[in-house]
This record gives structure tokens, C-alpha cells and sequence, in this order.
């Protein structure tokens, strides 16, 4: 049998992508059976680094030692970096990257583009989908996107959380290229399969949960 890995009363954080927010998460919630936190980021007050922005999310959401973070693109970053402050339980990534490495063509991109709305910044790096809410990433703070776009290069990166690491990543994800290993890949599935392949994602989403009850 396996060891058991998680607390059984870890509670669950998914944060959103750069410029998005938990509306990015509503067909995905209609497919995952257990509770999740689908929070937001919090009002920006000049965060400069992964790491302030990740102590920012911990006191808004009170995130524990033993809870599971995760999220998508740079959500999926941030929660490597809570798990620098919290002895987490497992960190879950969709779509996203544990360093600079993994993103060297969305640095090349970035740097001429920091200076522009989030909205065009988004639609630049994801493409065009019908499922994207436009409002969604209008509502974004300029300021924010653009302080972690500038940052993306200097982040160090978290390889080994200390925790269990589950990933699953759009084969076709031109933003963040797909691993060659150690994730779940979504063949058809580009950067932003949480929304375009929102059933895969709860599917393995369940599958992690599941690994709460074996002893």
C-alpha cells in the first residue's frame, strides 16, 4: 500500500492565472467532487516578488501546514512559493511552470510586453478562446500584471516544494511549453485547459483527492 501523504482535514487553495481570476475555475467546479478554494488574488499593494505575493495570499486566506495550494500559470507559481512559508501537503499545478527554465520563450515575450493592459497582454499570451469572460481580464490590475511580468525572469524557481508535486499541462500550451515529464498531459489542450478542458482537469483533480484515503 501506499503511504499516506495528506491530512485528512487539508483544506484545498487554487489560485487563478496572471490577469485572471476564480471565474477562470467555473466549469472546472461543476466537475471536481470535493470542496476547493478558488480565491482571488488580493488587492495589490506593490508586490515586487513571487514571495511577497505568496505571503500576501497566506495572511488573506489563512493557508495552513499541512493544506494543498495549487493554480494555474502563475497561480500555480505562487503556490511553489507558499510552499517556501508552509510545510504544505501536496501543490498542484495546471498549466503552469516550477522555474524560469520551463518559460524561456514567455521571458523573450514579456519583456517588450509588460507595459501593456491586461487585457491585450492576456489575449497576446493565451490566444483567443470563446470561453474566456473578456470582463475577467479587464478587471485586473495593470499594476500587478505588469510588476509579475518584470519579476518572471528574476524568480528562482521551486523545483522541490517539499511536498508531493501533481502537474497536468496542454500538450499544445505555446506559453508555457509542456514538460517532457513528470506531468499529466492533455493532448489537444493549450495554456489555458482548465477552461478549454475543464472535465480532464476535474478528473484529475479527483484523482489526487483520492490519495487523501489511502493508508
Amino acid at each position: 500500500m501506499e503511504k499516506k501523504i495528506y491530512n485528512e482535514m487539508s483544506t484545498w487553495y487554487l489560485l487563478p492565472g496572471m490577469g485572471a481570476n476564480p471565474a477562470m475555475y467555473n466549469s472546472l467546479r461543476r466537475e471536481v467532487g470535493f470542496e476547493i478554494n478558488y480565491i482571488d488574488w488580493p488587492d495589490y499593494r506593490g508586490e515586487r516578488t513571487y514571495a511577497e505575493v505568496a505571503r500576501r495570499v497566506i495572511d488573506a486566506c489563512g493557508i495552513e501546514d499541512g493544506d494543498i495550494a495549487g493554480g494555474s500559470s502563475l497561480g500555480g507559481m505562487i503556490a511553489l512559493e507558499i510552499a517556501r512559508q508552509r510545510k504544505l501537503s501536496a501543490v498542484v499545478l495546471l498549466g503552469s511552470a516550477t522555474s524560469p527554465g520551463e518559460v524561456q520563450g514567455l521571458l523573450s515575450l514579456l519583456s517588450p510586453l509588460a507595459g501593456l493592459t491586461p487585457l491585450s497582454l492576456i489575449q497576446i499570451l493565451a490566444g483567443k478562446h470563446e470561453n474566456i469572460v473578456p470582463r475577467m481580464f479587464a478587471e485586473a490590475d495593470p499594476e500587478f500584471v505588469k510588476s509579475m511580468c518584470v519579476y518572471l525572469r528574476s524568480w528562482p524557481g521551486n523545483r522541490n516544494p517539499g511536498a508531493p508535486l501533481y502537474r497536468i499541462h496542454g500538450k499544445k500550451d505555446h506559453v508555457i511549453p509542456c514538460p517532457t515529464e513528470g506531468c499529466e498531459i492533455v493532448p489537444e489542450a493549450g495554456h489555458l485547459l482548465a477552461i478549454t478542458h475543464s472535465r480532464v482537469c476535474g478528473a484529475f483533480l479527483n484523482s489526487v483527492k483520492m490519495r487523501d484515503h489511502r493508508a
